[in-house]
């Protein structure tokens, strides 16, 4: 896979001109990524990127209150392990943009490694502390105040700063950014939907004071008739573009409640944002074992074309005579990269 990624690298860093775009990299073929935001031209100091990690599960199982009831694990084993591997992934990235002379010559060389992490949920598939403790203490964690709880009685990490959740009274997003040492020209804020589960994390990143693209990360859906969503979607000054969402396709039912809102909600969060790419995320079969996943919990494996189908049913006559919008897909494979181009 590391030649396969080098070469996609290659190839970018070979046409790109002007501003560079972000790259993710699945770290475990589900949910854990390595998502690179280009920083701006005259702040890279040697870097091009500003290097996160999101929803880290690299290692061991998740397990809730004991394994005998909820037990998971990953669909395949994860491309990279623990944190200097991930490094390693870093290093690859900026070492191909050097190559490439987009850092220019004479450049300083900083230490090229992990620069954030980004805890976005607290549940343990997305919150892995034997995961999280191979990383650097020394990296700052932004995290959502439900994980920043669980993240500070590890005791491991020096820095955690907690997102803050969308105002819908205040149309204002560059009031949301958690502060240093996370970089001005990046922000990180997330939107409540109507179960803690049925969220979105926005992550908002600036090439210049008039340009704002946003990628929306939402593994479980978010209900479209949110406030959070709205407001996000319609009413943020100044206005931000959505490159890209993050969302399963499978739908997910616990004791017969849907928990995630699989392809439907996603092609309406689709409809809603129209963002030039949809990142599957969270979208693997996983292993469920223990009494309460084994019995109770269920997964079902859908597609693009039967979401619109079922959207389809739904919608009036009126509505289906508007422009017809079909979702640009796009799958990363395991240890793979994309760029958001």
């Amino acid at each position: 896979m590391s030649d396969f990624r080098k070469k996609n690298l290659r190839d970018y860093f070979s046409k790109t001109t002007g501003n560079l775009d972000p790259i993710l990299t699945s770290l475990n073929g589900d949910n854990s990524w390595l998502i690179s935001f280009p920083i701006p031209p005259n702040q890279r100091n040697g870097k091009a990127y500003y290097h996160i990690v999101s929803d880290a599960w690299l290692q061991g199982y998740a397990i809730t209150i004991s394994s005998w009831l909820v037990y998971i694990g990953l669909a395949s084993p994860p491309a990279v392990t623990n944190g200097s591997e991930v490094d390693a992934l870093v290093q690859e990235i900026e070492d191909v943009a050097a190559e490439a002379g987009i850092l220019g010559k004479g450049a300083s060389n900083p230490p090229r490694t992990v620069d954030a992490i980004f805890a976005n949920f607290h549940y343990p598939d997305h919150l892995s502390e034997d995961t999280l403790r191979t990383f650097s203490p020394d990296i700052p964690v932004f995290a959502t105040k439900e994980s920043e709880v669980i993240l500070k009685s590890w005791n491991h990490f020096n820095t955690t700063i907690t997102q803050k959740d969308i105002n819908v009274d205040d149309p204002n997003w560059r009031s949301l950014h958690p502060g240093a040492p996370l970089p001005e020209w990046l922000s990180v804020f997330r939107l409540v939907g109507h179960h803690e589960l049925n969220f979105a994390t926005a992550m908002v990143w600036s090439s210049n004071n008039d340009s704002h693209e946003a990628l929306v990360y939402s593994p479980h859906g978010i209900s479209t008739d949110q406030p959070s969503l709205q407001t996000f979607a319609h009413k943020l000054s100044p206005a931000i573009k959505v490159k890209a969402i993050m969302h399963a396709l499978k739908d997910s039912f616990a004791f017969g409640i849907r928990t995630t809102l699989g392809v439907a909600g996603g092609l309406a969060l689709e409809e809603e944002t129209r963002p030039k790419y949809w990142i599957r995320s969270h979208d693997s079969l996983l292993d469920y074992r223990g009494v309460i996943m084994r019995l109770f919990v269920r997964d079902y494996t859908r597609t693009i074309e039967s979401g619109i189908q079922e959207m389809l049913g739904k919608k009036t006559e009126a509505d289906k005579v508007k422009e017809e919008r079909k979702p640009n897909l796009v799958t990363v494979d395991n240890g793979g990269c994309f760029v958001l181009e």
